[in-house]
């Protein structure tokens, strides 16, 4: 069975979530959300997840009387994510620059992976890609970095 490790802002860890292989099948459109009900008190994780089980943000919700989950909404477009703490990122890796190295035209991209590109002009940092996206700063970099093994996307540091 697939595994899939993500951190829990709630617990305070990283944790391991099986995603059975018959969910990952049935999936017709990507990223897909996978719920997994885990912690103490109990609480639910949900994990957007692409076709290559890589996540690409998640979300974690409170479990209320009578078993009813309030999912929490994610924020309005135009809005960005909360930075994530210093530790997590250093800052000389704030200053990254992706840039997009290849013709657009033919190649397959997800919704998601084409946002991202459009937003790759050599002139926004990585950080404020993943803050315009909404995603965590590991997550964009996961992203971009696929796209690089693609080589669509190549990297320049500010300074």
């Amino acid at each position: 069975m697939p595994v899939v490790y993500t951190y829990c802002e709630k617990c305070k860890a990283y944790i391991a979530i099986d995603v059975p292989p018959d969910t990952i099948q049935r999936q017709t459109v990507f990223p897909f959300p996978y719920s997994y009900v885990h912690g103490e008190p109990n609480h639910v994780i949900t994990i957007y997840l692409d076709q290559d089980l890589v996540e690409r943000g998640h979300e974690v919700s409170e479990i209320h009387a009578g078993n009813q989950v309030e999912v929490a909404q994610p924020p309005p477009s135009g809005t960005t994510a909360p930075a994530p703490p210093t530790s997590m990122v250093g800052t000389k890796s704030r200053r990254i620059v992706p840039r997009v190295i290849a013709d657009l035209d033919k190649q397959k991209l997800s919704i998601t992976e084409f946002r991202m590109l459009s937003l790759c002009d050599g002139q926004t940092t990585l950080q404020e890609i993943a803050d315009k996206m909404g995603l965590q700063f590991f997550i964009a970099m996961r992203m971009l970095l696929d796209l690089q093994k693609r080589k669509l996307v190549d990297f320049e540091k500010r300074f």
